[in-house]
């Protein structure tokens, strides 16, 4: 299947994704394994947890489907858009969960002393083990499957910096990005208040809104000041990356999601404007390293840029 670290990758998927997937299975077929309070059983049965934990069930199969794809030689065959659209929502989707809850739990032990969370009375502190502890592994498993995968059939893209996109795009990105990165980091630093995700106090919980905000701001910058050296040149567009699909798929999660489905105006404001300048501003980026005549192989640009 491949090199050792590509199969201890995938293991970590099947591990993630296995007891997460059963637990939601087992909620919808009316089970409350897990849950301590009526009102959260009352609210498992809602419409909006059902749909919910239906479309989480999806997105875990696609994962697998998507870490198959990364290490199977027909995958190599899957269209480059398919590939990157499935790969920037994981990152922006677990990026910040890998980071910011690894950061912030090791944080709130050091501060509080304990990693109790709003929410946590209602649920069995395993549940918790199993969603968030999912996530991470999830995420550092399509980490290394997708960055492997990324230099074997795109490498030449990898081997010279982003560069600065049309002016417009790198407004866009502006406009997108730097709103999204200055309030996630206000919002972590200071509480999430009346206009942020109510509930995400605890500091593990606002160490997420700061990691995603610094990705978001540090990813608009890199393509302004990346330098040409091979190492720096995919450090620089790992982090770019990270913080376009950061910035796009937070700020949606956060209005889908928060509130118990009731976004404050602030958080769709931030989503209106995130979404589509991280992702006109990515994708500029990109489009700026294939045109580039100097670089760029025709048959492979040529391939990506149909993307």
């Amino acid at each position: 299947m491949g090199t050792r670290s590509q199969w201890i990758a995938m293991c970590l998927v099947v591990v993630a994704v296995v007891p997460y997937t059963a637990l939601k299975l087992a909620w919808l077929a009316g089970s409350t394994v897990g849950l301590r309070t009526d009102a959260q059983v009352a609210e498992l049965h809602s419409s909006r947890m059902v749909a919910g934990n239906i479309v989480t069930i999806v997105l875990e199969l696609l994962a697998v489907a998507l870490a198959i794809a990364l290490v199977r030689p027909w995958g190599r065959r899957v269209p480059a858009w398919a590939v990157l659209g499935l790969a920037g929502g994981a990152t922006g989707l677990l990026a910040p969960i890998l980071l910011g809850l690894t950061m912030g739990s090791a944080l709130q032990l050091v501060v509080a002393g304990d990693l109790h969370t709003r929410g946590m009375d209602n649920m069995s502190p395993w549940v918790f083990a199993i969603a968030y502890g999912g996530f991470g592994l999830l995420a550092l498993g399509i980490a290394v499957l997708a960055w492997r995968y990324s230099l074997d059939r795109w490498g030449w893209v990898l081997s010279r910096p982003p560069r600065r996109p049309a002016a417009w795009a790198t407004i866009a990105g502006a406009l997108g990005l730097l709103p999204f990165g200055v309030t996630m980091v206000s919002w972590g630093v200071l509480g999430p208040g009346e206009a942020g995700p109510h509930g995400m106090d605890a500091v593990a919980q606002r160490t997420v809104l700061v990691l995603s905000g610094l990705f978001a701001i540090i990813g608009w910058l890199t393509p302004l000041l990346a330098r040409p050296t091979v190492r720096r040149s995919r450090t620089a567009w790992l982090v770019t990356w990270t913080g376009c699909t950061t910035a796009a798929l937070q700020s949606l999660t956060q209005v889908l999601l928060a509130n118990q489905g009731d976004p404050t105006p602030a958080m769709i404001l931030l989503a209106l404007a995130s979404f589509p300048g991280a992702s006109i501003y990515g994708l500029s980026v990109l489009r700026r390293r294939l045109v580039d005549n100097e670089f760029a192989e025709p048959a492979q640009g040529a391939e990506l840029a149909r993307a």
